[in-house]
């Protein structure tokens, strides 16, 4: 009588299983990778848009600002002078309180870089403007708000005459002197590491080229 060999049961040999363990290994890995990646880079552009929305806030708080900026002058006679000085660093002028300040009509605003614990920082101080002070100087008693930071230079510009026998043209510095408010003011600013700064903004003045 002919025996039938025993039928081999179904199944997974050692080196079958091992290679399917290498194989999911292999997917896991690159399937962690792709997350690493994707987490990274929406982090970075959370990170862009935040920066970018900032960047509009500001330069549109500025632009309000400087547009609306009214022709002043402090002091009297030989010490009459505009309400306005800018230097490399930032500027100091005087404007309309904001509407929800409920504050007094005018505010004396300084913006400037300024170093904060090591840091570069864009701010802004203010105090109520004092028409009565023959000096044009930001009180000591003020506040500040930080508009924006990690800088590495902050630079300010001027563009008009100072003066009447002046030509017209870009200056590092508009002298406490002037005549006439500048026509436009020209802000620059460079970043840490990886980072290029803001683009150039360039605001025009409404008051700018007369008193």
């Amino acid at each position: 009588m002919m025996r039938v060999p025993p039928r081999r049961s179904a199944g997974f040999t050692l080196v079958e299983l091992l290679v399917a363990i290498m194989i999911l290994t292999l997917f896991m890995t690159a399937s962690m990778g792709a997350v690493r990646v994707a987490s990274k880079s929406w982090a970075a552009g959370q990170e862009r848009a935040d920066t970018t929305e900032q960047m509009r806030s500001v330069a549109d708080f500025l632009r309000r600002q400087f547009a609306q900026l009214p022709a002043m002058t402090i002091g009297e006679g030989e010490k009459e002078r505009i309400a306005f000085v800018g230097a490399g660093e930032g500027v100091m002028f005087v404007t309309s309180a904001p509407q929800y300040s409920q504050g007094p009509g005018l505010v004396t605003y300084v913006l400037r870089g300024e170093i904060v614990d090591g840091e570069k920082l864009l701010t802004l101080r203010y105090a109520a403007f004092d028409p009565g002070n023959e000096e044009f100087v930001l009180p000591d008693r003020n506040e500040r708000i930080v508009l924006a930071q990690d800088f590495e230079t902050i630079e300010f510009r001027y563009y008009g005459a100072p003066n009447e026998k002046e030509v017209v043209e870009w200056l590092d510095a508009w002298p406490e002197d002037a005549e006439f408010y500048p026509r436009a003011i020209h802000v620059r600013t460079s970043g840490e590491g990886d980072n290029d700064g803001w683009p150039d903004f360039v605001f025009e003045l409404r008051s700018g080229g007369r008193t």
